[in-house]
């Protein structure tokens, strides 16, 4: 493992611990309670507009040029590949959605282990999981999703993706094996935090529908660790206050508020599809972005 700033780490700090009592308490109320239960969809909405939104948007202030006109070759770079994306996703969906996973598994597991090379094999694992578990347990949703981002409407043999508990303990254990070997032959640190984090959002996602589970995951696990990320880098290059910087995130979460809103009025939930197109469009300059930064030593 390469040498990183302990601060930084997605492990072993209050944050972290937090995050896990938060995961904790929404698999008690799934469990005892069921996924329909109010609590968790009012978290999931909350979450994904004060966090799981802000988060990408924040990449302004990664900019390497700060004058004007730095800043709009930033904004031209990012709304050129929104743009180029769009085009893809308009004639060839296929392509466009294989590159939105494969770019998501990368991003995911990149963020979680601050990996400076795409191929380090424990974030490679956590973030093929954090997409491969869902889609496959709530394999009917998945798919139907899917169809609707390439604009299909085929409908799906009535017991496709279905299996029985013990198939699917089988998967998960076979993989938890797996991915412990990995964490403990790389000689990752604090592996064993890494190892329970699995435990918690494999548990949510057996839990929980498709949608529900992926929204939480996103924003506790991987939005909130990257605004955390972000805070502390912006402290170090910009010294500010925490609260201060939260303050400039906050119009992105109004923003989003504003956005659900609207969108709320066209029954989003029935057009999920457009939804992960639209999110696909800000993810890839977002990769782009994070990535450089991950691999630079100005996180180290």
């Amino acid at each position: 493992m390469q040498n990183i700033d302990a601060k930084l780490l997605s492990v072993n700090h209050r944050f972290f611990w937090t995050q896990t009592l938060l995961q904790m308490a929404l698999v008690l109320v799934a469990a005892f309670f069921g996924s329909t239960a109010t609590l968790l969809s009012v978290f999931a909405v909350v979450a994904l507009v004060l966090v799981g939104v802000p988060h990408g948007g924040n990449d302004f202030y990664y900019r390497p040029n700060k004058s004007l006109w730095g800043s709009l070759k930033f904004l031209l770079f990012y709304l050129g590949c929104m743009a180029i994306y769009a085009l893809v996703w308009k004639w060839f969906p296929m392509i466009a959605l294989v590159a939105f996973l494969v770019i998501s598994v990368h991003h995911f597991g990149q963020s979680n282990f601050l990996a400076e090379r795409w191929h380090a094999p424990e974030s490679l694992l956590w973030g093929f999981w954090l997409l491969l578990f869902p889609m496959l347990k709530h394999g009917r949703e998945a798919v139907g999703i899917f169809a609707e981002m390439m604009g299909s409407t085929q409908p799906l043999p009535p017991n496709w993706g279905t299996f029985s508990n013990q198939t699917w303990a089988v998967f998960v254990l076979s993989f938890g094996v797996l991915y412990a070997f990995v964490l403990w032959r790389r000689k990752v640190v604090h592996r064993n935090q890494f190892l329970l984090q699995w435990a918690l959002v494999t548990l949510w996602y057996w839990l929980t529908p498709l949608v529900l589970g992926f929204v939480v995951v996103f924003c506790l696990w991987h939005s909130a660790q990257s605004m955390r990320y972000q805070v502390l880098y912006i402290r170090h290059h910009n010294p500010k206050p925490v609260l201060g910087i939260l303050k400039d995130f906050l119009p992105l979460g109004i923003l989003a508020m504003l956005a659900w809103v609207v969108s709320a009025q066209f029954d989003v939930m029935q057009h999920l599809g457009l939804g992960f197109v639209l999110l696909s469009l800000v993810t890839l300059p977002h990769v782009v972005v994070m990535d450089g930064i991950y691999r630079a030593d100005s996180h180290r």
